[in-house]
């Protein structure tokens, strides 16, 4: 054999073998799951106390799912189909079949707020938030920013039609705007804390135990909403079921993964809590939110604006050139935001790949999943985007301000994305229960994890439903009716598909013995013809 032939079979047994090692994977977590955008969200929500939802959620959520989508994914590394198998094999297929179709629901929830590209667009021109006054054709303002999301969420379809290699170079970009965001928001925060003597511009109570849990904002101030926020806590942290299909490539797996996952929880939430006691070194909340022109979808509009403002003065800057140095920090930031947007196209496309690929043939139909001559799936893309559409423009004519749709929005978005890890984590009390299933990396013996996962259940469970029903409670019918029909309406469609399913697959099968039975009968006949 030449040295030549010697050499690349030792460089594809090299590739055969290769592993993530212990920091790719912390990485890969750290990625997946943390958000700065989600810390000046808590801040504006509950100010400090988002820091004891913080820490709830990652005790009695994050780390023990982390280890439940560790297992689960290492038991089904040969299954195609990501969550649908994991749900499919511990407990079936109609279960794992809604249980998937609420989790690719979130995703595609998460779009009805396309219109908040508008205030991207605002802020980058006039350095404020000025969509409340636009006006188009004669519509109103949520009609107009109804119109442009939807011609924006267009837009991106076909972009995410064009071929995955233009969509990963897009998505890289948007990789820089992230370090960029972090330096500006945090390190500008810590360089104004300094500068005004190390006072915090929020001050926090800490004798009265109220402070721990109920927020400066009106809207978190009593028992019910504020136990209702926990879901957005959980929220903050899910998406390890996207980075727990790569724990079978970790390098000394068994390991590796427990430190890496106890390792990225305490990284994470340390960081969490740390924006949010930056955002408190900076932004006095009655200050920086007091107006009414604050909303789910601007709030960081006006942190930036309230730090660069801070910063502006501590420099010496007059009032009028800090107010400026705010809008030209916010004009940036938003720049950054929408250069941030290139990732969006493949954004729209992997929950279709997880989706539509992993489903058993038939399920759906067939001309969902045939590709377009680059590779995409065109029709389940256009499908898609027409469900986007839709949404936002019913959210847009259906009569609200602004800022109570942008709310809307929000809220749909967290419960959506919640949901479905209830039937993962159900999925998982099924799977330790069940023997026969063969369990390649197990943190916990069967008897301690059947009582974690129980535990996170009911945690992740109770925090859903008590968030859809929330609003109802205190008399808001309209609005639980919204947050919870995202998972129903989801859930109510994977089930007719199931039916349509088993229904063909019965048909098949009849189809299949008629033919047989018509088979033996001819076979017969020409047996006594010949006879």
């Amino acid at each position: 054999m030449s040295k030549t032939k010697e050499k690349n079979l030792e460089l594809n047994d090299d590739k055969s073998k290769y592993s993530i090692s212990f920091w790719s994977f912390v990485s890969i977590i750290f990625l997946t799951v943390y958000g700065l955008a989600n810390s000046l969200q808590v801040y504006y929500q509950m100010g400090y106390a988002a820091i004891t939802y913080f820490i709830i959620a990652a005790i009695f959520f994050f780390i023990p799912y982390s280890f439940i989508v560790a297992e689960m994914s290492s038991a089904f590394k040969n299954k195609s189909g990501g969550i649908f198998s994991w749900m499919c094999e511990s407990v079936g297929e109609k279960f794992a079949l809604i249980g998937t179709f609420i989790w690719y629901g979130g995703f595609v929830i998460l779009w009805f707020a396309a219109s908040r590209i508008c205030i991207y667009f605002s802020v980058a021109i006039y350095g404020s938030d000025t969509t409340s006054t636009w006006h188009l054709f004669g519509l109103n303002s949520p009609q107009t920013l109804a119109i442009v999301g939807a011609i924006y969420m267009i837009v991106v379809a076909f972009i995410a039609t064009r071929g995955l290699k233009k969509l990963t170079f897009l998505s890289n970009i948007s990789i820089v705007t992230v370090i960029l965001s972090h330096i500006f928001i945090l390190g500008g925060g810590l360089i104004v804390f300094v500068l005004q003597g190390f006072k915090f511009q929020q001050g926090f109570d800490f004798t009265n135990i109220q402070s721990y849990f109920y927020s400066p904002n009106s809207s978190y101030s009593s028992f019910l909403p504020a136990l209702a926020f926990l879901v957005f806590s959980i929220f903050t942290f899910a998406g390890m079921e996207n980075s727990g299909g790569l724990v079978d490539k970790v390098h000394n797996a068994k390991k590796n993964v427990p430190k890496a996952i106890i390792l990225s929880t305490i990284v994470i939430t340390v960081l969490y809590i740390s924006s949010v006691l930056v955002l408190g070194m900076v932004c006095n909340w009655d200050d920086t939110f007091g107006s009414g022109k604050v909303n789910l979808a601007n709030f960081s509009v006006y942190i930036y604006q309230q730090e660069f403002y801070r910063l502006g003065v501590l420099l010496g800057l007059n009032h009028s050139n800090s107010i400026l140095l705010g809008e030209w920090i916010n004009r940036i930031m938003t720049i950054l935001t929408i250069i941030g947007l290139t990732s969006v196209p493949l954004r729209i496309y992997t929950p279709i790949k997880h989706m539509f690929e992993g489903l058993p043939k038939g399920m759906l139909p067939d001309k969902l999943l045939k590709d377009n001559k680059y590779g995409m799936p065109q029709n389940a893309i256009i499908l898609q985007t027409i469900i986007i559409v839709f949404f936002v423009l019913l959210l847009g004519f259906g009569g609200g301000s602004v800022s109570a749709i942008f709310n809307k929005m929000t809220l749909m978005t967290f419960v959506s994305g919640t949901v479905p890890l209830s039937f993962i984590i159900f999925s998982y009390i099924k799977f330790k229960k069940n023997d026969n299933i063969i369990k390649e990396y197990q943190f916990f013996s069967k008897k301690p994890g059947i009582i974690m996962g129980s535990i996170c259940f009911v945690v992740v469970t109770f925090t859903n439903i008590f968030s859809i029903i929330e609003p109802a409670l205190e008399g808001n019918i309209q609005n639980s009716i919204w947050v919870g029909g995202g998972p129903i309406l989801f859930g109510l469609i994977a089930t007719l598909l199931y039916k349509r399913f088993k229904a063909h697959s019965k048909s098949k099968i009849e189809v299949n013995i008629n033919s047989n039975d018509n088979m033996e009968t001819e076979d017969f006949e020409v047996f006594n013809n010949e006879f």
